[in-house]
């Protein structure tokens, strides 16, 4: 019996978990500042309560790391990230309460010291998250369940900060190739792997170019858009349609980063037999 009230506990948590994420929108998902040594700007984040009850929000803010190629965000410590810009940004309010059906305008106000450490690129994390405590379950005993649940439900909002001296953008393919996809499929998979290697934090687009050697029919793929912090890499995986025509295609990968001069691009060739 307790591991049927635990297991019941579990779903009943899942569900109002996804119940909760609906209900609460929060606007924008990212927030972009070019602030000067010295500068100072504020955005506003939008927070609306479509659920039917009252609603507590507290915000604080953190770090986080993008290792590896498949752009999946680790948070950190406040503080614990080298390029962290915990120290420098605030909300107003931190706290608010939300009626149903309410929305709350917050102010996300950035403050760079006039230092030289506000001269480089920094990026962070904005949590928003609704806390309640929940009884334990009716009949359930403490060594059912123990002590009362704690729900929290979070929103994360990434922050980049640029300042306007850095102009320096960079981009590499590193690698463009035939890969096994993530779920079984019969189209082929192609890869494009790019690293920044500039001083820049990069938002790309990615597509590729396939062209039927024999008959000259050119395709473009539905372009990728991703972004890569400096020294990171992201790696794209485009799905080839299953009704291409028999023959050699040549295949052009190109990286739009966002810079006047140039894209990236790299070629391959593939059969279809």
């Amino acid at each position: 019996m307790t591991h049927k009230i635990f297991n019941l506990l579990l779903v009943f948590c899942l569900l109002t978990s996804i119940s909760k994420a609906q209900s609460i929108s929060v606007s924008p998902s990212r927030f972009y500042y070019k602030v000067n040594p010295g500068g100072i700007k504020s955005q506003i984040l939008k927070v609306t309560n479509n659920s039917t009850a009252k609603e507590s929000f507290v915000i604080t803010f953190g770090d986080f790391a993008a290792p590896g190629t498949q752009g999946k965000s680790v948070l950190m410590k406040p503080g614990e990230s080298p390029n962290s810009l915990v120290k420098n940004i605030s909300a107003n309010p931190s706290f608010f309460e939300l009626e149903p059906g309410k929305s709350q305008d917050v102010q996300v106000i950035l403050e760079m010291p006039n230092l030289p450490e506000s001269n480089k690129v920094k990026w962070g994390t904005l949590m928003l998250k609704i806390e309640k405590e929940k009884k334990s379950a009716k009949g359930a005993t403490n060594s059912d369940v123990g002590m009362g649940i704690l729900e929290t439900f979070q929103f994360i909002v990434h922050v980049f900060q640029t300042p306007p001296n850095v102009t320096y953008k960079k981009a590499e393919i590193v690698s463009f190739q035939e890969v096994v996809g993530d779920q079984p499929t019969a189209g082929r998979v192609v890869a494009i792997s790019t690293k920044n290697t500039g001083e820049a934090i990069l938002d790309c687009a990615s597509y590729i170019e396939y062209v039927h050697l024999r008959t000259g029919k050119q395709v473009r793929l539905k372009p990728s858009a991703f972004t890569v912090l400096p020294g990171g890499a992201r790696e794209v995986k485009f799905i080839l349609p299953t009704d291409l025509e028999k023959g050699k295609y040549n295949l052009t990968g190109v990286v739009d980063y966002g810079s006047k001069e140039e894209v990236q691009a790299a070629e391959m060739e593939i059969e279809i037999k």
